[in-house]
């Protein structure tokens, strides 16, 4: 744990910055727009989903609990028939929750690169070597980690792209702050 010590600047700065990037990529860029589809008769099919009562929560239709029921004949004749897909009833919206996990998040995997690029990079390491470095786990982080439940949930390839997109852009960030904050090498804690 000698890394949090050494590099809690970093860490701190670097999450507070994915912060707003993602906050910029999800309310102020337009960019994700056009992430969601509107629904042909959206009124009707509110008042529907209200009428049923459904608690907060992820419900995938047609549903099948186990592997044996995804064999059986009368679940194998829903799938096929359609439709087939997922629906997400949310809770009332608590935004200062959601934005603190978001950044706990943030901070969390900020907390790994920095672990990472500890055991990689001495103290002193040049900036363009820790920009590298750290550049390069942040993308892996960040830019490929929402691909397969993008793809497995049918979230469409623009969407995907621009998330990765977005991804790219968090590990830069990442990158660049670790790379001016790299802690020199008379640091201790660091190897070198």
């Amino acid at each position: 744990m000698e890394f949090l010590t050494a590099l809690w600047m970093p860490i701190l700065a670097a999450s507070v910055a994915v912060f707003f990037c993602s906050f910029l990529a999800w309310a102020v860029l337009p960019h994700h727009k056009g992430d969601n589809k509107a629904l042909p008769d959206e009124d009707g099919f509110m008042a529907h989903v209200r009428g049923l009562g459904l608690a907060p929560g992820q419900y995938m239709f047609p549903n099948c609990a186990t592997n044996a029921q995804s064999r059986d004949p009368e679940f194998i004749k829903k799938w096929e028939a359609g439709p087939a897909g997922m629906l997400n009833i949310f809770p009332q919206m608590n935004m200062g929750k959601n934005m603190g996990l978001t950044f706990l998040v943030f901070l969390v995997v900020t907390m790994l690169i920095a672990y990472v690029s500890w055991a990689v990079l001495p103290a002193g390491s040049e900036f363009a070597r820790v920009f590298q470095v750290v550049a390069t786990i942040g993308v892996l982080s960040h830019a490929f980690s929402h691909m397969p439940n993008g793809i497995w949930f049918n979230a469409g390839g623009r969407a995907i792209f621009l998330c990765f997109l977005d991804g790219v852009a968090y590990g830069l960030v990442t990158g660049l702050i670790f790379a001016l904050l790299w802690p020199a090498a008379s640091v201790p804690g660091l190897p070198g």
